[in-house]
């Protein structure tokens, strides 16, 4: 079926997703969306404490199983290292058939190329792939679909139910033992928690993961103990020097330079660029 644009799309990847073709840019409008909701777990025992010994163990609190859609957070970039250390937990557990559901994927994680050919990984879902991941991808080495949004696209998705997580895991840089989460003020710092806000409300579990515990309360709280479910500690949970990697790290290169002025003229030119005026560059920027 032809989209709004012009641009064939196999049936048979409607199908699988459930998805419509793309109708132009008015085609929702007025429409009425309700948004999905997660399972909400209470938590009372005879000190609060929501701290889990390991990986393994909150893995198995949280009920593991074959199909899950799981969720990360890439706001270590190139220096990441949760969710490594979770799927080699997953693998090792034997689960089967499971999604990725990535802010984006990046060569920080070519470790579970083996788990997308061994079926313990079937679909992924990011902004980006890159590495041997997106290779294999390329290659036709992943079982199911590769489905890839924007980072406002994966919100929508989330919240309307289209992608619902089942297990979000979000490396923080410290927590308390409830649950109180931000991005600054232990060992591996990454800034802003924001690409996993979203999985925080609406995934069925919340799996904080921290190499830095601190006295409760971690106020200014990121994201806040009622969106958490467990805490677990790990030896390190991301290298903040690799963030500034790649399209993040910032250039020298004059031709690049040149565009990114050419770039900002034009827009102080619209007039769009007013009192008020807001926007968003992505990482380049």
């Amino acid at each position: 079926m032809k989209n709004a644009v012009g641009r064939e799309i196999p049936d048979e990847i409607l199908k699988l997703t459930g998805k419509d073709v793309y109708r132009g840019t008015h085609h929702f409008d007025g429409t009425e969306f309700k948004k999905d909701g997660p399972i909400t777990r209470v938590v009372i025992n005879s000190d609060g404490s929501k701290l889990v010994d390991s990986i393994h163990d909150v893995l198995v609190k949280c009920g593991i199983k074959d199909g899950m859609r799981l969720g990360f957070h890439h706001h270590f970039r190139n220096g990441d290292k949760v969710l490594n250390l979770v799927m080699e937990e997953v693998h090792k557990m034997g689960i089967k058939d499971i999604t990725l559901c990535a802010s984006s994927l990046g060569a920080q994680n070519d470790p579970i190329l083996p788990m997308i050919e061994d079926g313990t990984i079937t679909n992924i879902e990011s902004s980006g792939v890159r590495g041997s991941i997106g290779q294999a991808i390329s290659e036709g080495k992943l079982k199911g679909l590769a489905i890839m949004r924007s980072h406002g696209g994966r919100v929508r998705a989330i919240e309307s139910g289209e992608a619902h997580v089942d297990i979000s895991f979000i490396g923080a840089p410290t927590a308390d033992e409830y649950g109180n989460l931000a991005a600054t003020g232990g060992k591996a710092n990454c800034g802003v928690l924001s690409y996993s806000a979203v999985d925080a409300m609406f995934a069925d579990k919340v799996v904080a993961i921290t190499d830095t515990l601190v006295p409760f309360p971690n106020l200014p709280a990121q994201i806040t103990q009622t969106y958490v479910d467990y805490v677990v500690v790990v030896d390190e949970i991301g290298d903040p020097k690799k963030i500034a990697t790649g399209a993040a790290k910032p250039t020298t290169d004059q031709r690049k330079l040149l565009m990114a002025k050419y770039c900002t003229d034009f827009v102080v030119e619209t007039p769009y660029f007013k009192e008020g005026f807001s926007y968003q560059t992505g990482v380049g920027g």
